[in-house]
């Protein structure tokens, strides 16, 4: 069982010098506690020209301290940090003294590759070189991928994040080093229930650099956050680390090596590695988000609810949609020009069956269907219901597999503003291809750059952030893996059609009669 201990307790610094007895009693209170373990704790620097370097004291800063607490007291634990806040060789200590202080102690350390695997379980070497004698078990049949040692019957072993990595091994704890990056992260999950199910310890560690947004550690820690499991979560940004100041951020970007930066530019560099919030960390690539950033957090601020209708002439038309599905933001008025658009979903959970009706003269999206459990018939019925109330504007629908199972169930209810794909109106919808999409995002991202849509859906709006501009595929405008992009696909399609229904909205000029006897081709209007 883990004993709380409280880091404050203990402040001072290992002695210089200690008798035999006196290394008796300093082995066994090391040995039960690792605070004090921490103590004589040394690590290994790099020289640099401010710093020499060399074999120097393990610093406990503070929020170091959290940290011991928190393995102290937790099994399950979600480290999201920024690069070089300490938190590797406290993890390679807390490695150390588990498996000198318990018998039996067995340690799976899990890396993205094997060098890194190999150099995670260096910096424990590095801490049992350094240790005095008197807390050193001897070494026995050790390699670069292990360290065993036979009188504690202990070890701790290194391995790299391959799909089968530790399927045959039970340990006292498990630790994932960058766990963002481990390319079979789930697999590994599943093979270390045994040692989870046994009461055993899971260290998820990581700097948040894998621009998929459903990693397995980015949905621990964003899962931990939410209670939605028995994770601790810990954040600790940039600035945690002691002497750390803007004036050090900004000399840290203007000489990142080239060879780290890679094709990185100095901001997505700084972004992923020295973030200096969860928000910050998690937001897309700002060179590859396709919308502007800082426009949707501004138009964040018009979200609003759903209206509640208390007028009696409209309050039987609302009674009829049902509010599960149907949100309604503005309501009809008379002498209103509205268009309607489509992107349907399977209705099985993986993606959005979404429905919006934009005012043509206004942008503002007025109402939403925007669901991810609901089948075609059902988004048809929903969705022609709604139109009515906003007397059946012309409706384009992606014409997908599923936009034509809804196009049919909405034709049998009876509806009849379509929009067509072709000039000769045969083709009721609208076909998605390469060039529609191009001309859909080409329409859309200046109109949002420009304020010229009114987006009142949180959610909906939320689906923007996670476009982008796919750098593996040629730039291609398309949502962040697992990620969604339905609701701008209906906005899109509404925008894109917009202009031809806002010409044909617009009034034509009324000629007066013709009067003889003025001048030759004289029109009075």
């Amino acid at each position: 069982m883990l004993v709380p201990v409280v880091p404050s307790l203990i402040e001072e610094v290992a002695p210089t010098y200690i008798s035999p007895e006196v290394a008796a009693c300093e082995q066994i209170l090391s040995q039960g506690s690792f605070l004090h373990f921490l103590k004589y704790v040394k690590i290994v620097e790099a020289p640099t020209m401010g710093n020499k370097g060399g074999v120097i004291e393990f610093q406990l800063w503070p929020h170091l301290k959290e940290m011991v607490a928190v393995l102290l007291t937790s099994r399950f634990i979600s480290v999201f940090k920024a690069r070089q806040i300490g938190a590797s060789y406290l993890l390679a200590a807390w490695s150390i003294w588990w498996v000198l202080s318990k018998k039996g102690g067995n340690i799976l350390l899990f890396s993205k590759g094997e060098a890194e695997a190999i150099e995670l379980l260096g910096k424990c070497r590095t801490v049992y070189a350094n240790l005095p004698d008197f807390l050193r078990f001897k070494l026995g049949n050790s390699s670069q991928t292990e360290l065993s040692f036979p009188g504690m019957m202990s070890s701790i072993k290194a391995f790299a994040a391959t799909e089968t990595a530790g399927i045959s091994y039970t340990a006292s704890i498990v630790i994932c080093d960058e766990h963002d990056e481990h390319p079979f992260a789930k697999q590994n999950y599943i093979n270390a229930k045994p040692t989870i199910d046994a009461g055993g310890q899971f260290i998820s560690c990581f700097t948040p650099s894998n621009p998929d947004p459903d990693t397995l550690a980015k949905s621990l820690y964003l899962d931990a956050c939410e209670g939605k499991n028995d994770f601790r979560p810990l954040y600790f940004p940039w600035n945690i680390r002691p002497g750390r100041t803007q004036e050090w951020y900004e000399t840290i970007k203007r000489n990142i090596p080239m060879r780290e930066l890679g094709a990185l530019t100095p901001e997505i560099y700084m972004q992923r590695n020295y973030h200096s919030s969860v928000a910050e960390a998690l937001k897309p690539l700002r060179t590859t988000a396709a919308f502007d950033q800082d426009v949707l957090d501004e138009m964040q601020k018009e979200v609003r609810e759903p209206l509640v209708v208390r007028d009696s002439n409209l309050l039987k038309v609302h009674q009829e949609l049902d509010k599960g599905v149907v949100s309604i933001y503005q309501d009809y008025h008379i002498g209103g020009k509205y268009i309607a658009s489509a992107d349907v979903g399977h209705g099985m959970g993986r993606d959005y069956s979404v429905l919006i009706i934009m005012d043509v003269r206004t942008g503002v999206v007025v109402a939403d269907i925007f669901h991810r459990v609901i089948s075609p018939s059902e988004f048809a019925i929903q969705s022609v219901q709604l139109l009515h109330v906003y007397k059946d504007p012309i409706w384009y629908i992606e014409n997908n597999d599923w936009g034509r199972a809804v196009i049919d169930n909405a034709v049998n209810l009876g509806y009849e503003k379509w929009g067509y794909q072709d000039e000769n109106k045969t083709k009721i919808g609208f076909h998605t291809s390469e060039v529609t999409r191009q001309d859909l995002w080409a329409a859309l991202i200046p109109a949002i750059a420009n304020r010229q849509i009114t987006i009142y859906n949180m959610e909906g709006l939320k689906q923007f952030y996670d476009v982008i501009r796919n750098p593996d595929k040629n730039g291609r405008i398309e949502a962040k893996v697992g990620r969604h992009d339905d609701y701008p696909v209906a906005v899109g399609i509404a925008w894109l059609k917009r202009e031809k229904e806002l010409n044909e909205w617009k009034p034509k000029p009324v000629y007066s009669l013709h009067f003889t006897g003025g001048e030759p081709g004289r029109t009075r209007r």
